[in-house]
């Protein structure tokens, strides 16, 4: 589907029907990186998987994208749709989008997933780093930012035992418009530290982490479990950045732990 929401055409899959989980994609993908989850919880939940502006089918204006701004995104959304409280579920990017979501529109979550992602702004270093992938961007496209990043993205196994999966990311990577990896980067390098509002949350949080996740390793993951209250911790063994990707069986057995009896729990309330 594609609608119009803050001023651009924004693009999105709506499956299923139930409990509404809205999946929020990585840094530089688009909603397809989620396909395993939709077809797993398709069945029992209602599914939104939007590609975020810049990224996928969306529109991708000129400028930066604030965290901030892609969380008015996903709530404009929510209202298109029909949908009053939404579980989120956010991976890398796609977390620091819905820690915003959470600071911003507590009254809108049902439930939180934050997966291979932190809580922390970026230092100088990790700024210096967005600015000098956004100019790589600008001077050398999508496949030269897709070539630096991607051996990050997967283990040392992946890449050997699984050449189709890596093959497919690099594509997804490559696809995507120059001015959604600029924006990307520019709103992630000026983000603010959630991790003061992490106490504030009040509904129920799964924390998600590969085991070799190596850009958001198990230290990020500990602290936003212990900064939320009553937060659980799930490791994905094997897995590296892109967990729900790598072991899509593993993460997706750990989803349904926390989302199966949190629907119960729900409809008990109604």
């Amino acid at each position: 589907m594609l609608i119009e929401i803050n001023g651009i055409k924004l693009h999105y899959h709506d499956e299923g029907e139930g409990l509404p989980i809205l999946l929020i994609h990585a840094f530089p993908l688009s909603g397809a990186m989620w396909d395993a989850q939709r077809e797993e919880l398709r069945g029992d939940y209602r599914i939104l998987t939007p590609d975020l502006r810049g990224f996928g089918q969306s529109e991708a204006p000129e400028g930066s994208y604030t965290m901030d701004q892609q969380a008015d995104d996903m709530r404009a959304l929510l209202d298109q749709a029909g949908i009053d409280k939404a579980v989120l579920c956010g991976l890398s990017m796609g977390g620091y989008i819905a820690l915003a979501f959470a600071r911003r529109y507590p009254d809108r979550l049902a439930g939180l997933i934050l997966a291979d992602t932190r809580a922390g702004a970026d230092d100088e270093q990790g700024k210096q780093n967005r600015d000098r992938l956004a100019q790589l961007a600008r001077d050398r496209g999508a496949a030269a930012v897709a070539g630096e990043l991607l051996p990050k993205m997967f283990t040392t196994q992946t890449f050997e035992e699984n050449p189709g999966l890596i093959a497919s990311t690099r594509y997804l990577m490559e696809s995507q418009p120059v001015n959604g990896i600029v924006g990307a980067l520019l709103g992630m390098r000026d983000r603010p530290d959630s991790t003061p509002m992490l106490g504030q949350i009040r509904v129920p949080a799964l924390i998600i982490v590969g085991d070799q996740d190596q850009l958001t390793p198990l230290s990020h993951a500990q602290t936003l479990q212990q900064g939320i209250p009553g937060a659980r911790l799930e490791q994905i063994e094997n897995a590296s950045h892109l967990s729900n990707m790598e072991r899509p069986a593993a993460f997706n057995q750990v989803l349904r732990s926390f989302l199966d009896p949190l629907r119960t729990a729900l409809l008990q309330r109604m």
